[in-house]
């Protein structure tokens, strides 16, 4: 009887196995390939010192250090895998930090632990232990180690040791004796639990049908965790009391299907996942869900269809990706056509369990193209160009970074919005409506945070403008207060450029509320720029903006006290702003719109005082 695994969870295997299929097929890999390490993933290893050996009338000697660069599609030669701390790498192969102390411990525990087993049986077994031996003599140890010694090298290096045969190197990878080692070590993995109590350390089951491929086979394992979709580290995961130890009988998995999906997982780490915010996704086409066995062929075409797109965007600007990570992967996604849809699957690991946090279905390539040219649109609008900033000018892209940049995303010492994050990531692909109200209000208390503690506000208030106009254009917001714009006047040279900058943005000022709120926003800052200018940075009237926590009483309240305070300063060279503003309030609905809309229009106003030019602009003038 299986434990019940989550529909998530049961789709995510079946990919699994089937991508390892597709790995396993068209790659010219073993499985040792995959199972072997990256001894220079960091790029700081770039050195292979080489312990070589010979034959000479019959007997192993030792013959040289041969030096060579690290070339990765050496790894399976080099078969690096790292064991412990304490003790030995799996194999005889080493990076070197300390050459001492690599060389005299982890080297010699390595190649003692590789021989352990051996017997001297055939011709390698007999290698190996005269290798072994050789190192083993106090006289050869230090011979070897002086010569290690006078390699100079940058940064670290790695240490193995090679066979010369006529012109040619015999590799740790080539003796089967070394990998066939690593390949029990890996495999026992799935069946083997070293933490565990003694009793219940090995799960091995037999004559048992197994999970993956409902074949009924000898041996069967029970810790095979792929992605750890369920634990037996706590009480209520295994049937029949709480013996872990026969765990095969809630998840098995044979031997073959255990290294399959460990193959699938290599290349949905290695190709189809991203990261952004600090969340993992996978992005696994639909087919994949859907494909029994006569098609696995279109699968496997789409799958290197996606590698290849993949390869070029990679290559490609960087202002194409709706992330900030550089492993985004939308882009790709987009250039497909629409007889492939994308599931999506953002998850979590903690303490050695795999959660599914957000499972997006059918992400359509033409909807994502859509998206792109939004956000190209966005982009272009001057509000968002040449701005200046510490580093110099600048232009604002749209990425997913900038909602969570309000929605904070596992901030220390901040409340988190992860799940309201991930609400809104899923309804952007998914075509489903955002709530207005909620984005605005966590533009405002983001802001009104900042502003308490005397922060600037400038750019957060454009991300959020560049947010709500995003999803406008995609008919993502909820009803935002719109109604039919007008005030009457007439237009001078002056208001024509206010009007227009306006009716630039009537997106998002779409109502003579937000209107008149944004433009006493304007002659708020205007009035706390003169303010700092004739007071050495002071600006007095900054705390009648109530920590920008604003209602109509507030907003009616402000304009009277910033027009007095420009007229003490003799510095009222705004008249025509004011009566424009003074229209607006006869003309605005005070009850379509919340608190914080007031606040997040009225910082607009202000972030956008430099857009506006106050010279005389009395009326007729």
């Amino acid at each position: 009887m299986y434990f019940d695994i989550e529909k998530g969870d049961v789709r995510m295997i079946r990919a699994l196995k089937l991508i390892g299929d597709y790995k396993q097929e068209i790659s010219d890999e073993n499985l040792l390939t995959q199972i072997v390490s990256n001894p220079n993933s960091n790029g700081k290893y770039n050195t292979v010192l080489i312990i070589v050996f010979k034959e000479e009338d019959g007997e192993i000697v030792f013959y040289d250090i041969e030096v060579e660069e690290f070339i990765e599609e050496k790894l399976e030669k080099y078969a690096y895998k790292y064991g412990s701390s304490r003790g030995g790498d799996l194999t005889p192969t080493c990076k070197i930090t300390d050459l001492s102390k690599t060389f005299n411990k982890k080297f010699q525990y390595s190649i003692r632990d590789a021989c352990e087993n051996l017997e001297g049986e055939n011709k390698n077994e007999k290698i190996i232990l005269k290798i072994y031996d050789i190192l083993q003599d106090e006289d050869n140890k230090e011979e070897i180690y002086n010569k290690l010694r006078k390699v100079n090298y940058d940064n670290n290096a790695i240490l193995t040791i090679a066979l010369k045969k006529e012109d040619e190197l015999k590799y740790v990878g080539d003796f089967e004796e070394f990998t066939q080692s690593l390949m029990e070590k890996y495999e026992e993995k799935f069946y083997y639990k070293s933490s565990y109590c003694k009793a219940e350390q090995e799960s091995i089951g037999e004559d048992n049908l197994c999970y993956v491929c409902s074949e009924k086979l000898d041996k069967t394992y029970g810790y095979v965790g792929t992605f750890a979709f369920y634990t037996l580290d706590k009480k209520g995961f295994t049937p029949g009391g709480f013996k872990r130890g026969e765990a095969w009988r809630n998840y098995p998995v044979c031997p073959e299907c255990a290294k399959i999906l460990d193959l699938g997982k290599d290349y949905l780490e290695k190709e189809l996942s991203a990261t952004f915010c600090g969340l993992n996704y996978f992005i696994v086409p639909k087919v994949i869900f859907n494909t029994h066995g006569e098609d696995r062929e279109e699968l496997f075409e789409m799958l290197k269809e996606l590698e290849e797109h993949k390869k070029f965007s990679l290559q490609e600007d960087a202002r194409k990706t709706l992330t900030a990570a550089q492993d985004d992967i939308f882009y790709v996604m987009s250039e497909f056509d629409n007889y492939v849809n994308f599931n999506l699957m953002f998850y979590e690991e903690q303490n050695s369990a795999f959660r599914i946090l957000l499972y997006v279905e059918d992400v359509l390539p033409s909807y994502l193209q859509r998206i792109f040219a939004i956000k190209e649109d966005i982009e272009r609008e001057g509000l968002f160009k040449e701005l200046k900033g510490k580093d110099g000018i600048f232009d604002l892209d749209f990425k997913f970074n900038l909602i969570s940049d309000f929605f904070y995303v596992n901030q220390r010492n901040r409340p988190d919005f992860t799940k309201q994050f991930l609400e809104i990531i899923n309804n952007i692909l998914t075509r489903r409506k955002i709530s207005y109200q909620v984005l605005i209000d966590r533009f405002v208390a983001h802001m009104q945070e900042k502003f308490r503690n005397n922060k600037s506000i400038w750019f957060d208030n454009l991300k959020a403008l560049m947010i709500l106009k995003f999803l406008k254009k995609l008919d993502l917001l909820t009803a935002t207060g719109e109604e039919e714009l007008g005030v009457s006047s007439t237009i001078e040279e002056y208001r024509e450029q206010i009007e227009e900058f306006l009716e630039q943005h009537s997106d998002i000022l779409d109502s003579n509320v937000k209107r008149m709120v944004f433009l006493e926003g304007v002659l708020a800052q205007e009035l706390i720029n003169i303010q700092k200018r004739d007071r050495d940075g002071v600006a007095p009237f900054r705390p009648r903006l109530n920590g920008l926590k604003l209602n109509e009483k507030i907003v009616r309240r402000l304009y009277p006290e910033i027009i007095n305070e420009l007229e003490d300063y003799d510095k009222n060279l705004h008249k025509q702003l004011e009566k424009m503003i003074a229209d607006y309030i006869l003309e605005s609905d005070f009850n379509q719109i919340s608190n914080n809309e007031l606040s997040f229009y009225f910082v607009t106003g202000m972030n956008q005082v430099h857009k506006f030019k106050f010279n005389n602009n009395e009326e007729g003038d």
